[in-house]
């Protein structure tokens, strides 16, 4: 018990060290703080006193209220901020250092996703990704760079492409959180799909039926469609429960 207790000591104190890096100045640092995060998280997670490990419950970490805003922010400014097509990378000179960042991006996505998955992270933190499994991610908010970014002044900005650079990994969490709970995993696609229209709403004004982010929007949701496609008695109750809350 008292090696469980220095453990935990120390773990949390390392947490909280990786969480102040969150904000450093320093971009590279950040990713690094958000990547270890991530998997140490994920080991100390909910799943960690099953299949006969009952002991090492006092060990579990999760993270509160502040930690996951700043998680999910992160997310925003350095993966779904800096997304281009794969066009622009075939056009830039230095081609083979934008495919090194898509790629780094991508391992950043996928260690926030596995945190929704492993159910470190509530279901409904997956509506911040779950909104870009288009080919336009709607209309944006723009955050200021560096480390106020998760605090500063929100501007709407025109959209951005990610469905070619993340859209096999959203498709795939899209997936495994729909095994978790499925009445859940309807609300937060409802989520994602009120979270876009909100955004549009501010953006434009209530004329926006016309407008190209309201059309992929609406694509956004045939994309949603098909995943109640398959299975639609065992899909009845989320669809239900996505009726009623929308």
């Amino acid at each position: 018990q008292e090696q469980l207790r220095s453990l935990k000591t120390r773990v949390t104190s390392f947490s909280s060290l990786c969480q102040s890096c969150l904000s450093d100045a320093d971009a590279g640092v950040r990713e690094q703080a958000f990547a270890v995060l991530s998997d140490l998280l994920l080991v100390f997670g909910p799943q960690l006193p099953r299949d006969g490990r009952e002991a090492l419950a006092p060990l579990v970490l999760l993270p509160d209220a502040g930690l996951q805003s700043q998680l999910a922010a992160f997310l925003m400014d350095h993966v779904f901020h800096h997304a281009c097509s794969h066009e622009e990378l075939s056009a830039t000179e230095d081609s083979e250092s934008r495919i090194e960042e898509l790629h780094q991006r991508r391992v950043l996505l996928a260690g926030f996703c596995k945190l929704i998955i492993y159910n470190v992270l509530e279901l409904s933190a997956a509506s911040d990704v779950f909104k870009h499994y288009a080919k336009v991610g709607g209309a944006r908010e723009d955050r200021p760079a560096g480390p106020a970014a998760a605090w500063g002044h929100r501007a709407l900005s025109p959209p951005l492409q990610f469905y070619s650079d993340y859209g096999d990994i959203i498709k795939e969490t899209l997936n495994w959180t729909r095994q978790i709970d499925r009445q859940e995993w309807a609300r937060t696609l409802l989520l994602s799909l009120q979270q876009l229209m909100t955004e549009l709403l501010l953006q434009q004004g209530p004329e926006i039926r016309a407008a190209e982010a309201f059309l992929e929007i609406r694509d956004l949701a045939r994309r949603f469609s098909l995943f109640f496609s398959l299975h639609q008695l065992r899909n009845r109750p989320a669809l239900l429960s996505m009726h009623r809350y929308g």
